[in-house]
């Protein structure tokens, strides 16, 4: 299961820094985007906000890990509150961007490389949106089983759910050149989350909520320990 994680990072690695780290860039910004784009935008931003309410009010005296923080969105979201934030990113592009946009947060320590690596310790939460969608459903759940040893209170995370729709949509997109797709999300069955708080007893799962925008579907989930 280590070797399809790493083989899959190997790749979004790859993607992230060499193919669309501009659009990411400009999707993440202010700047006029195409309509498509926009929808995507406007789900991520309806997704950040609800894992935001999730959270306390005030988060000083928080250490949060925000998990494929990107070019630091939800990081400066949580900064904003008081927390202690560290964002970790596979691409060092986004990296980059995040601390240029970054200037002025002063709880923030972005780091470029696995948002899995065991050194940044141990957290109050753990943020992983829409970081883990591109991953196996077994690589998820394992992935998250893991964060929830390294979280006092909690993981917030996101999946793709599976539904007709969603699944029609990718079909068709494999028909699509290779040149112009995203890397492939992997939808999660109904109940497939539910493994979690078999391998972790004192834990309790809950989902959030659901974002629907168009091109954007993602499922908003907890798993809080008891």
């Amino acid at each position: 299961m280590q070797n399809t994680y790493l083989a899959k990072r190997a790749r979004l690695e790859n993607y992230f820094n060499e193919v669309s780290s501009d659009a990411w860039d400009k999707l993440t910004s202010n700047e006029p985007v195409s309509f498509v784009r926009q929808l995507v935008r406007e789900g991520r931003e309806k997704m950040q906000a609800a894992i935001i309410e999730k959270l306390p009010k005030d988060l000083r005296g928080t250490r949060i890990m925000d998990a494929g923080c990107g070019t630091g969105v939800l990081s400066r979201m949580l900064d904003e509150r008081g927390a202690e934030v560290v964002g970790v990113d596979i691409s060092e592009k986004l990296i980059e961007v995040a601390k240029n946009r970054s200037s002025l947060n002063k709880n923030i320590e972005y780091f470029a490389g696995d948002m899995k690596e065991q050194s940044f310790g141990n957290f109050d939460y753990i943020i992983a949106m829409d970081s883990l969608i591109h991953y196996s459903t077994e690589d998820v759940i394992s992935s998250i089983a893991d964060f929830s040893t390294r979280a006092n209170n909690s993981v917030l995370f996101t999946v793709i759910p599976s539904t007709f729709v969603l699944n029609t949509k990718l079909r068709l997109g494999k028909f699509f050149p290779k040149s112009e797709r995203s890397p492939e999300v992997v939808p999660i069955e109904w109940g497939r989350l539910e493994q979690l708080e078999a391998l972790k007893i004192n834990a309790s799962l809950s989902k959030i909520k659901r974002i629907k925008r168009f091109f954007y579907v993602s499922e908003a989930w907890e798993l809080a320990n008891r």
